[in-house]
């Protein structure tokens, strides 16, 4: 089911000359792990070490991998162009092709119009396939590429639907193809259009309308709780491809102005245990947007995005309520425009 292109990787591996070499991983593929780092050194002589810590994405690079080995292998995301992390760091998509020729019938009634088709790395190559059957059957559709953390045409990240962006006014709703809901879900709280969810893996389809509307009154709660606050934790992450520290200091300023104390704090993985030194009565994640959205319940205090900043300050409306999102070259809130 899987292809993870080892001919490829190999290849690379001994044009860098490398003796050691690190893999990592998300933990759906940590379960392959072994197979391939023992693949590889048969292919290589290389020895191989595997990272058994969480990986996250792209964004989330092992920085110490030069401590122990000299190549990073990277499993099961594609690369973020914008993002500079050396010539000893390979992305490796791992591209699944599955049958979802049962789920597109029963996908079909519930799209309107012209359909934008949407996925993860791990589908791009079923696109076509799929844009060739919509349009057969009476739904023509269309795909764009997003920013410069993107790579594919239709391509989402949990941090950025910009491929989103060049299909607005153009189709009626969306077709995304993919296992679990954050990435459609910001697209359908970002375009209020319908979007459909075939999961290959879990073999379901799915509307996202009841989901968008709960979810929005969390967030929608999660303001009205903050907006009592005096006492804010600004969060910025460590890694890589989520560090927006400056982010992080605007946001002060803004809270700051609007006589509340904030103070910025720094750290890798969050968890709520490692804030309970902090005295805060609300925080604010700049690290992935997922952290806000999935984790909410695990924090006793409202935990905002920047955009919900905004929008308790009165900087911006409700009914102009956005995902957070980490865009190509990204310095600051989020604009509506915005291998």
């Amino acid at each position: 089911m899987y292809d993870f292109r080892l001919d490829d990787v190999a290849r690379w591996i001994i044009e860098r000359g490398a003796q050691t070499i690190a893999l990592q991983m998300p933990e759906g593929l940590k379960v392959h792990a072994q197979r391939l780092g023992r693949e590889l050194e048969s292919r290589t002589g290389c020895k191989c070490v595997l990272i058994a810590d969480p990986c996250y994405g792209a964004c989330d690079v092992d920085r110490r991998f030069n401590e122990y080995a000299d190549v990073l292998i990277q499993f099961g995301h594609a690369d973020i162009p914008s993002m500079k992390v050396g010539p000893n760091v390979l992305f490796v998509e791992v591209f699944i092709d599955l049958d979802v020729s049962e789920l597109l019938p029963r996908a079909l009634p519930l799209l309107k119009g012209t359909v934008g088709v949407l996925t993860t790395v791990q589908h791009v190559r079923m696109i076509p396939g799929l844009m060739e059957w919509l349009g057969a059957h009476g739904h023509p559709a269309i795909v764009a590429r997003g920013d410069s953390r993107i790579v594919f045409e239709g391509q989402v990240l949990g941090c950025n639907i910009s491929a989103v962006e060049p299909l607005k006014g153009r189709v009626d709703s969306y077709l995304y193809i993919g296992s679990g809901n954050f990435h459609p879900l910001s697209v359908a709280i970002e375009t209020d259009l319908p979007v459909v969810v075939i999961d290959p893996l879990m073999q379901e389809v799915r509307e996202l309308s009841e989901l968008r509307e709960r979810i929005l009154r969390q967030r929608h709660g999660a303001i009205v709780r903050a907006s009592e606050a005096q006492k804010f934790i600004i969060l910025a992450s460590t890694r890589i491809g989520q560090n927006r520290l400056a982010l992080a200091w605007e946001l002060r300023r803004m809270l700051e102005d609007a006589g509340r104390q904030a103070d910025v704090v720094i750290l890798e993985e969050f968890h709520p245990d490692r804030l309970l030194p902090f005295d805060a009565d609300a925080y604010v994640s700049t690290a992935c947007p997922r952290i806000a959205i999935d984790d909410y319940l695990r924090y006793s205090k409202p935990l905002l995005t920047p955009v919900e900043v905004e929008i308790m300050l009165g900087r911006r409306r409700w009914d102009e309520y956005r995902m957070d999102a980490i865009l190509g070259e990204d310095a600051g809130p989020r604009k509506d425009s915005s291998m």
